[in-house]
């Protein structure tokens, strides 16, 4: 007689790290997960933050998102582990030159800077550097976002 061994080896596992910015981040399943099975993500970032990257250390799958089902992935033959990593929200950055009125304070916004705005709109900080910048929204910060001038990033 002639025993599959594999047909009676368990499933892999699952572990999920997160950085510090996340409240919550699982899988679903998460042990004894068969190959080819579907595993769900519940992925919440802590307010003001939003989900930067879903990293594979291991394993080899490939994490999808559904605007109906959220993250998931399908299982593959070995044990996976995840490190979710968040940024801020609210980071932009300038795509072109343009001159904007926030609050009755003219600015003059560069390609390529960065803006801070205070949490009334009114601009707080503008610089030079890669990365973007927090910027607070209003009325005024939606149409330059409607324009493509900030760019969320």
């Amino acid at each position: 007689m002639k025993m599959i061994l594999n047909l009676f080896a368990g499933g892999h596992s699952v572990t999920c790290y997160r950085d510090a910015h996340a409240s919550a981040f699982s899988a679903s399943p998460n042990s004894d997960v068969a190959k080819d099975a579907d595993v769900a993500l519940t992925v919440t970032p802590a307010s003001g933050y939003e989900v930067d990257e879903i990293e594979v250390i291991s394993g080899g799958v490939t994490v999808t998102y559904d605007a109906d089902d959220g993250y998931a992935f399908v299982m593959g033959e070995a044990d996976v582990v995840l490190n979710l990593k968040t940024k801020k929200d609210n980071l932009y950055m300038v795509t072109e030159e343009t001159m904007a009125s926030v609050n009755d304070s003219k600015v003059v916004l560069h390609q390529n800077t960065t803006v801070v705005l205070t949490p009334n709109g009114a601009p707080k900080e503008i610089t030079v550097k890669n990365g973007g910048a927090e910027i607070t929204s209003s009325a005024a910060v939606q149409q330059l976002i409607e324009q493509g001038i900030l760019v969320k990033i």
